[in-house]
């Protein structure tokens, strides 16, 4: 039974990503479908990282507590959004309403991660943390890589069924798991208290938050620094490679990185591989280095999510995994809007904006030195 828990998470962690980015690819032509502005599509997006920085504590505490009630909830919140935009496309009200039932289930899918390692198959804690991750982000790369042909093709019907069938799919999988037997966990407050005194949570929070802030930048950016230097058209190809990549590596770098228990050294070298990239990109940009380092970026660096989760679940009483998932989220997403809104500073020139990155990497290699030597 706990195999269909794990699928069922799987599938529902899947869906949540897909349903936040759904209509990102296509916003201006969905704007002019329902007679909203493209800010009024964008804030449809905006929905989801508000509500994780207000729910990401809440949604921590409540899956230590009842891990089953944890995940349940967020998958029915996850089907039940995806269904609502489902049942009424053409009303922006009524996909503003499914976005906030989606966006309230997912630091419950998220913050489910570790949890779910130490309950589900403690013995194999780095596999369940890579296979969630893999999924959060192919849900991502899914939406933005398909939104656009789907729209086309079948309007916002075809766009927004397939993240609800996969969704109900997760939910019925959660809930026939969720008779599973799992390891005895209970957490409550005053682990939550004994947690966010701990250095080392805020520390990992800041590592996570300046490497997901260097993604989102360029996420947001990249396309107008590079334009100011004749490469727009390159920025496209190289994240949708470097996320190609980083799926990859996250399909088997967590479990090399555990198994050998260079957690520490592995950050420390990605945060050291991020500051030569962006200092050779702010020195010798070209279609050619674009092309290269940041795919090879992604490659490294999006495996450290799981690797960082995988150190929750291995190194924290299982009373409180749940509790330290929400704290290091809170301070991640918190440096990630910070940084993302700072960046603006930086866009006309590709040199400033790769030496701003390059700075960002460098807090990270500093931060992730205070870590200790497992």
């Amino acid at each position: 039974m706990r195999i269909l828990l794990l699928a069922g998470l799987a599938l529902s962690v899947f869906a949540s990503q897909a349903v936040w980015v759904t209509l990102s690819p296509v916003a201006s032509l969905v704007a002019v479908e329902l007679g909203v502005s493209k800010e009024m599509v964008g804030l449809l997006a905006l929905v989801y990282p508000v509500l994780f920085l207000v729910l990401t504590v809440p949604s921590g505490l409540l899956l230590d507590r009842s891990f089953k009630a944890g995940v349940g909830l967020g998958s029915l919140l996850t089907a039940a959004g995806a269904g609502v935009r489902l049942a009424g496309p053409g009303s922006y009200e009524v996909l503003l309403a499914g976005q906030v039932l989606a966006g309230v289930g997912q630091p419950l899918l998220l913050n489910s991660f570790a949890p779910a390692a130490s309950r589900l198959y403690p013995g194999r804690r780095e596999l369940v943390v890579s296979l969630l991750s893999f999924s959060m982000y192919l849900g991502i790369i899914y939406a933005l890589g398909m939104g656009y042909r789907l729209y086309t093709e079948g309007g916002l019907v075809m766009l927004l069924a397939p993240p609800a069938a996969v969704a109900l799919a997760g939910l019925a999988l959660t809930m026939a798991g969720l008779a599973s037997r799992l390891e005895p966990y209970r957490g409550s407050l005053s682990g939550l208290s004994r947690t966010a005194r701990s250095r080392e949570v805020w520390l990992l929070g800041i590592v996570l938050g300046l490497g997901v802030a260097l993604f989102d930048n360029m996420s947001i950016w990249l396309e107008p620094v590079l334009s100011g230097a004749g490469l727009g058209d390159r920025a496209g190809g190289a994240l949708a490679l470097s996320m190609l990549l980083g799926l990859a590596g996250v399909s088997f770098i967590p479990g090399l990185v555990a198994r050998a228990g260079v957690r520490t050294l592995y950050i420390r070298l990605v945060s050291g591989a991020a500051v030569l990239v962006f200092l050779t990109l702010s020195l010798a940009l070209g279609g050619r280095s674009v092309g290269i380092l940041i795919p090879l970026l992604g490659l490294l660096m999006l495996p450290a999510y799981p690797v960082i989760m995988e150190w929750v679940s291995r190194f924290y009483p299982g009373e409180v995994h749940g509790s330290a998932s929400g704290l290091i989220g809170l301070s991640s997403r918190v440096l990630t809007v910070a940084l993302a809104s700072v960046a603006v500073l930086f866009i006309d020139s590709p040199r400033s904006y790769f030496l701003f990155l390059a700075l960002l990497s460098a807090c990270a290699l500093g931060v992730s030195l205070l870590l200790p030597r497992r």
